[in-house]
């Protein structure tokens, strides 16, 4: 026969169980909530692959039909074209939404366009555009040396940072940054743009027109007794798409600058669109589009 524990001991004895007791219920929840974090990251890594893997197609979407209406439709570029067409906002997808933006990208003056050599029209219409967004002559002139003595500029940034706000915003309704050397864009210039290009009243006219019919063409410039200005079409070459996924509560969004270009197939040049640079999230550039609605 046993002998008796004490009282004293027996306190002690049950301290240490529930010691025991409480550690291990300690131990059970770290390692759930331990799952609970692996589960909840393997969700998410799981939903952020699907949909980069969905900002991928809206991207390929874009190039197929950039590819194709250059062509059946090589002439004009303007949204009202079929590639306009691929634009969604807020789409509901299995688990989420997504959305997806599409813009000509030659509907502002090339920046980049001032390094052409023994051609001074780029650099005197930079010159008419700074001085419509209020942007004093001798800036304009230091923009102009910095961009031909050091190279091109990937964004508006490094120009952006010497101006106001408001001469930066407004500079950045008529001047964009894209590699190579560009032509201005009818059927996309901005209002403030089309008004240094022409006459503010017949400039009012055109976007008037080319708001009722979706385009512009040399026949809208004859009728307005206006010339076709120097650096400028009605067609282009770069576009940029601007898509976003939203699967679950993760989201992916990618932007892409898009360029047609000419290839050899066989005997024959045919149009291809081919992704020139891209970027993802935060670093996406501001001259990117946003999404409407």
């Amino acid at each position: 026969m046993s002998a008796r524990v004490p009282e004293p001991e027996q306190g002690m004895i049950l301290v240490n169980v529930l010691m025991f007791v409480a550690i291990a219920s300690g131990l059970v929840l770290l390692m759930i909530n331990r799952e609970e974090v692996a589960l909840d990251r393997s969700i998410r890594s799981r939903e952020a692959a699907r949909a980069l893997a969905i900002v991928r197609g809206g991207e390929l979407s874009a190039l197929s039909a950039l590819q194709r209406d250059a062509r059946v439709a090589p002439e004009a570029d303007y949204p009202g074209e079929p590639w306009g067409a691929i634009s969604e906002n807020g789409i509901a997808i299995e688990g989420g939404r997504f959305d997806l933006a599409i813009a000509d990208a030659e509907g502002r003056f090339n920046v980049n366009s001032v390094r052409r050599e023994l051609d001074p029209i780029p650099q005197l219409l930079f010159l008419r555009i700074a001085k419509a967004a209020g942007i004093e002559e001798a800036k304009a002139v230091a923009a102009i040396a910095l961009i031909r003595e050091r190279g091109p500029v990937q964004d508006l940034r490094p120009l952006a940072v010497f101006l106001p706000p408001e001469q930066a915003q407004l500079l950045a309704r008529m001047v964009t940054a894209l590699p190579g050397d560009t032509a201005i864009n009818l059927n996309a210039a901005t209002p403030e743009l089309m008004a240094v290009l022409f006459d503010p009243d017949k400039a009012g006219r055109l976007v008037a027109i080319r708001n009722r019919q979706g385009y512009l063409s040399k026949d809208d410039l004859t009728r307005e007794d206006v010339t076709l200005p120097g650096g400028t079409r009605f067609k282009s070459d770069h576009f940029w798409v601007r898509t976003r996924a939203t699967i679950g509560g993760t989201v992916q969004q990618g932007a892409t600058l898009i360029q047609r270009v000419e290839r050899k197939e066989g005997a024959q040049s045919v149009p291809v669109a081919v992704p020139v640079e891209r970027w993802r999230n935060a670093a996406i550039p501001p001259e990117v589009p946003g999404f409407g609605g």
